[in-house]
């Protein structure tokens, strides 16, 4: 096992998108130990390439797909993270599945579990795996990230929505479980951004109108480096 320096270890899942590319790079540049976790190899590697060119702290690039992946492969990551860096001291959940606006007898049954996979399941796997981890660190945190609910409440939002309801309800067991700890538990709404995701739901929305996912990505490490200190379990940074 290395040794785990004063820089912070921190997996990002979903790290080849909109958010979790701008938090990659977000965290890069405060000098963490980015982990880059996606299932879109040369969009984590482009990502990887922007910041290595910037002169920022080089993250590690690991690539997974989360609509198969099991309590094996989370094992293995949370192994390799002990090994490579002594530890990890936070997990960002920013990996999403969504193919747009439909009713919910039009949701293909295959595709319905998926999005499950993706955005609820692999999120509670990926956690419980990290948990021991997580709890050897100084200050530790686990965030969700999650949407505006009170639309995700509204008809053809689909197996997304109720993915993100019930998401909510792994953060708060999470957040109670953790009330004695040290462990920081955080449901994170980003507001609206510019991203592929938005465009599936947003078709005639022009993006240079929305907040750019940077933003969104520097408020949430405003969150890990605790220049925001939450009163509530869930944040609303829209």
């Amino acid at each position: 096992m290395k040794q785990n320096t004063c820089r912070k270890t921190v997996l990002i899942t979903g790290a080849a998108g909109s958010l979790g590319a701008a938090l990659s790079y977000e965290c890069a540049r405060a000098g963490f130990n980015t982990v880059m976790l996606d299932s879109n190899q040369k969009m984590l590697e482009a990502t990887w390439d922007k910041i290595v060119h910037d002169g920022l702290t080089e993250p590690s690039l690991h690539p997974l797909d989360l609509a198969v992946a099991g309590p094996e492969q989370f094992l293995e990551l949370s192994n390799a993270l002990d090994s490579e860096f002594g530890g990890m001291d936070g997990l960002i959940h920013c990996a999403a599945r969504f193919i747009g606006l439909m009713p919910l007898d039009q949701v293909a049954p295959h595709e319905w579990l998926l999005q499950m996979q993706v955005n609820l399941n692999s999120a509670w796997l990926l956690s419980v795996s990290c948990l021991p981890l997580l709890r050897q660190a100084d200050s530790p945190f686990l965030y969700f990230l999650l949407e505006d609910l009170s639309k995700m409440k509204a008809a053809y939002w689909g197996a997304y929505g109720v993915s993100k309801h019930a998401l909510k309800a792994l953060v708060n067991q999470f957040a109670s479980e953790s009330e004695s700890s040290k462990l920081q538990v955080l449901g994170i709404n980003p507001g609206p951004m510019a991203s592929t995701l938005r465009a599936e739901a947003y078709h005639s929305e022009n993006p240079s109108m929305v907040p750019a996912a940077d933003v969104a990505a520097q408020k949430i490490l405003k969150l890990v480096s605790g220049e925001i200190k939450p009163k509530k379990v869930f944040v609303d940074l829209s």
